[in-house]
C-alpha cells in the first residue's frame, strides 16, 4: 500500500505556489505545464535565496540563456526532521515561471549526502525566447512534517529577462579601500597588503576597483545585478575560490565593488598569504580579470600578508 506521503511527492512538481513562507499556504489554480530542465549553457545568471528571507541576482537573466536556482535549505527548516526507515523522507522543490508563456519548470533543490546529512543543489533552467520576466517560489514536504510554501506572501519572487545580453565589460580598474579606523575610502591600494595586529583588531578591512559597462554603469537608473563581479584568490597556495563582491555604488560612470577582508576568517585561521584578482562580467562566462596587471588579463595576483 502506498503511503500518503509518497503519494504527495509524485505530485509535487506539479503544484504551482501563491503564498508566503514559513507559513502553509494553498497551490494556485492554473499551472502552467511543466518542462524540463536543461543543461547549462552560456549566458548564464544565477538568483540566490538567503536564509533570513533575502535574496538577489548576479548577472542579466537572458532570453535564450540559463537561470541558475540557489536556495538555502535553512529558509524552511520544518521538515529536516522528517525520516522513514532510518532515511531523509523530505525535499524541497524550485518552481520557475517564464511570463507571458507560462512555461514551468520545477525540480529538487537538495542533494542528499548521507541518511541524514544534506546539501543545497543548484536547479537549472533554460530562459524562453518569448520570456520577458520570470516568478519563481518554493515548496516543502516530508512524511511527518507540515508542508510549507515560501512564494514571498503569494506574490513569488520577480525578475526581468531581457531580450540580449548587456554590452562586455569594457575597463576595470582604480583599486583603492580602507585599511584605516575611520573607515574611509582611499584612491589606491599598496600591494603586498599588510594584516598587523593593529589593522586586525581596529581598522576596518576592504579593497574595492571600479568597472566600466556601457549603458550599464552610466545610465541614470542603478542596475547592479547585471555585472557579475568576484574575487578570485587562493590561501598560501590552495586551490582557486571565488566570492562576490559587494556593490558601493556609481563613482563617474563606473560602478565601485568592494571584498571585505574582514568576512574572511583571518584571526582564526592559520595563513600566511592570500593572492587575489578581481574579475567582471556581464554574461558569466567570459571574465574582465585585474591584478597587479590590466584587464582583461590581470598579470599576476596582489597579495595579502599576514604580520601578527
Amino acid at each position: 500500500m502506498k503511503s500518503a506521503w509518497k503519494t504527495l511527492t509524485l505530485v509535487l512538481p506539479l503544484l504551482a505556489a501563491c503564498g508566503s513562507a514559513p507559513q502553509p499556504e494553498n497551490a494556485p489554480a492554473d499551472p502552467a505545464a511543466e518542462t524540463q530542465a536543461s543543461p547549462l549553457t552560456t549566458p548564464t545568471a544565477t538568483v540566490r535565496f538567503f536564509t533570513g528571507w533575502t535574496q538577489e541576482q548576479r548577472g542579466a537573466i537572458v532570453r535564450g540563456g540559463q537561470l541558475v536556482v540557489e536556495y538555502d535549505l535553512y529558509r524552511m527548516t520544518d521538515c529536516h526532521n522528517s525520516t522513514y526507515a532510518g532515511q531523509q523522507a523530505w525535499d524541497t522543490l524550485a518552481s520557475v515561471r517564464f511570463l507571458p508563456g507560462g512555461q514551468l519548470f520545477s525540480g529538487s533543490v537538495k542533494q542528499a549526502t548521507g541518511s541524514t546529512t544534506f546539501v543545497n543543489k543548484p536547479f537549472v533552467v533554460t530562459v524562453p525566447t518569448d520570456a520577458t520576466s520570470v516568478e519563481t517560489w518554493f515548496f516543502t514536504s516530508g512524511r511527518t512534517c507540515t508542508s510549507r510554501y515560501d512564494s514571498n506572501y503569494g506574490a513569488n519572487y520577480p525578475f526581468p529577462v531581457e531580450a540580449q545580453s548587456p554590452a562586455a565589460v569594457v575597463w576595470a580598474g582604480d583599486w583603492g579601500g580602507s585599511l584605516s579606523r575611520d573607515c574611509a575610502h582611499r584612491d589606491g591600494m599598496e600591494d603586498p597588503i599588510v594584516i598587523d595586529s593593529y589593522v586586525m583588531q581596529r581598522a576596518c578591512k576592504w579593497v574595492d576597483a571600479d568597472v566600466y559597462v556601457p549603458g550599464v554603469t552610466d545610465v541614470a537608473t542603478a542596475r547592479p545585478e547585471l555585472v557579475q563581479a568576484q574575487v578570485e584568490f587562493s590561501v598560501d597556495g590552495g586551490p582557486l575560490q571565488y566570492k562576490w563582491l559587494s556593490y558601493q555604488g556609481r563613482v563617474g560612470n563606473n560602478h565601485r565593488w568592494r571584498w571585505d577582508l574582514a568576512s574572511e576568517p583571518l584571526a582564526y585561521t592559520t595563513w600566511a598569504q592570500y593572492a587575489y584578482a578581481f574579475r567582471y562580467s556581464t554574461d558569466g562566462v567570459s571574465w574582465y580579470r585585474i591584478a597587479l596587471g590590466a584587464g582583461p588579463a590581470g598579470g599576476a595576483t596582489r597579495t595579502v600578508q599576514r604580520a601578527f
